[in-house]
């Protein structure tokens, strides 16, 4: 058994954090250019969602990949998940939902980017806390998305959208 002396892990990337105060819609999928990953923003393209592109602005998001509960797998590792590249996926409008923060410290109430132009250490899609991430690249803020706090050891953040 495990023992936290500090603080439990904020979850895997793409699960819903709080129930309490949450709108999840299910959309279809554009099987021509489908979300790589969940805990990631997508967009909304003539009524399919896609994951956000480079040279994307940050308001185009229209909300985060949501993983299903429950789901199992025999090919993915635990919380290492993949969304289907057709069909039907979750997203979260609003709420509170897990992501892997590629670079930056998070703080609470801190402003939420999504690079958008890869460069260095960040890929289009990844995470970050500013618009010019050390590692490389360009973000554009995520509107309506915040950090309720910093990152865990596993580099997991907990993000409010739309609240």
């Amino acid at each position: 058994m495990v023992a936290y002396a500090t603080r439990v892990p904020a979850g895997f990337p793409g699960t819903v954090s709080r129930s309490d105060s949450l709108t999840i819609t299910q959309e279809i999928i554009d099987s021509g250019t489908p979300p790589t990953a969940f805990g990631k923003p997508v967009k909304m393209v003539s009524g399919k969602v896609q994951p956000v592109a480079s040279g994307d602005a940050g308001s185009v998001t229209y909300g985060w990949a949501v993983k299903p509960f429950p789901a199992q797998s025999s090919t993915n590792t635990l919380g290492g998940a993949t969304p289907p590249t057709s069909g039907i996926l979750d997203v979260l409008r609003r709420g509170y939902i897990a992501a892997a923060l590629t670079l930056g410290t998070a703080a609470k109430n801190g402003q939420v980017y999504v690079v958008t132009t890869a460069g260095g250490t960040v890929v289009v899609g990844d995470v970050v806390t500013a618009a010019s991430p050390a590692g490389g690249g360009t973000g554009v803020a995520v509107t309506g998305s915040f950090f309720t706090g910093p990152a865990d050891a596993n580099g997991v953040v907990e993000i409010a959208h739309n609240i």
